[in-house]
């Protein structure tokens, strides 16, 4: 059979072939929000292919400061000129400022060793106060570790799938003695790199490091490649209070107070690297107050951003400056309501790595 001078298999071939095409069409339209990726990773769109082009493109290098007197209030109010940015001694121009307003990615990384014990269940039952200081966009997550990570709670606005977590912790969710801290942070690190915006660990734990597959100096070159600010809380107070009844006795705990000293060097030297801040509290009734001046710290942030001048493709560490200035090019001088000098510090991270040809 003849349909207006075709043959049937020729029609029937071609609504097929229409068929399909609409098919098509419709596999390739995006699944509807409900069903996309929840979290702070959003899968990015497609890159379009562009024509060739050979440029150098400078980066924009981002800081997130903090300017903290020596009573822990925090200086408001500051404007872009009193801030003067160097990298490697030399001044660059700011393209960028504002206080920072973006909402928060936090994840609480906590050492979940059995040994942690009764310091576990004090110091986790005061970081409820952080997570009340959490907004309805900002994102927390949970990471407990021992011999590896292991992801108690995933990125979520609710602050109650955290508390419940931390409690479970507290009665004894530890199941090895080792306590791999390098690991956890790059492993921390390595899950956060894709986040956009504020980033940021607190980090809860004693600071020793069992047998890691990454030595130290590999973990603090990591934790520098990153634009995420590290809070450190050592948990180590109750063994130096344990040690000095020893001493008392006439025990000699000199090896295992180095480690103890060694494991807050390196604690503190992450947050320092990074524009956190390391607590090394010698009781359990510092830790309300600690875990308040987190939070205010990450919402008391400014953000500025510059283009290094001379860049190069070196894929060498990068050293940055923050000072405070006054418009007479003199050191910026804060006064309190009593009309006296306030002494400050600033908080930023200390450099970043260039990008390698």
């Amino acid at each position: 059979m003849r349909t207006a001078g075709k043959p049937a298999w020729a029609l029937a071939l071609a609504l097929l072939l229409t068929a399909g095409g609409a098919l098509l069409l419709v596999a390739q339209q995006p699944p509807p929000p409900s069903e996309q990726k929840q979290g702070p990773i959003q899968p990015r769109p497609p890159e379009q292919e562009a024509p060739y082009t050979l440029q150098v493109e400078v980066p924009l290098v981002n800081v997130d400061v903090a300017v903290v007197d020596r009573d822990g209030n925090f200086i408001h109010n500051l404007r872009k000129e009193h801030f003067r940015v160097y990298e490697d001694g030399v001044e660059q121009e700011i393209v960028a400022f504002a206080p920072s307003e973006a909402s928060l990615t936090t994840v609480l990384l906590v050492e979940a060793t059995p040994a942690v014990g009764y310091i576990l269940w004090e110091n986790l039952d005061a970081a409820y106060l952080f997570l009340n200081q959490l907004r309805k966009d900002d994102w927390a997550a949970l990471v407990g570790y021992d011999i590896r990570p292991r992801i108690e709670v995933d990125f979520t606005h609710d602050r109650g799938e955290i508390v419940n977590a931390l409690r479970h912790m507290q009665y004894g969710g530890g199941r090895f003695s080792e306590a791999n801290m390098y690991d956890a942070i790059i492993d921390t690190l390595e899950r956060l790199k894709d986040v956009e915006g504020k980033k940021s660990i607190i980090l809860i734990g004693t600071g020793f490091d069992t047998f890691s597959k990454h030595i130290w100096d590999e973990t603090r070159k990591v934790v520098r490649e990153h634009r995420t600010s590290i809070f450190t809380v050592n948990t180590s107070w109750l063994l130096e209070l344990y040690y000095d009844r020893l001493e008392a006795r006439g025990y000699r705990v000199g090896a295992a107070r180095l480690d103890i000293h060694l494991a807050l060097a390196q604690m503190h030297d992450l947050a320092e690297q990074t524009g956190g801040r390391s607590y090394a509290p010698r009781f359990i009734s510092e830790m309300p107050g600690i875990y308040n001046e987190i939070g205010a710290m990450l919402r008391n942030q400014y953000s500025l951003a510059f283009r290094p001048k001379n860049f190069k493709r070196d894929g060498k560490f990068h050293a940055i400056t923050i000072k405070l200035m006054a418009p007479d090019g003199q050191p910026l001088q804060v006064i309190n309501q009593d009309g006296k000098k306030v002494k400050y510090e600033i908080y930023a991270r200390k450099g970043y790595y260039a990008p390698k040809a």
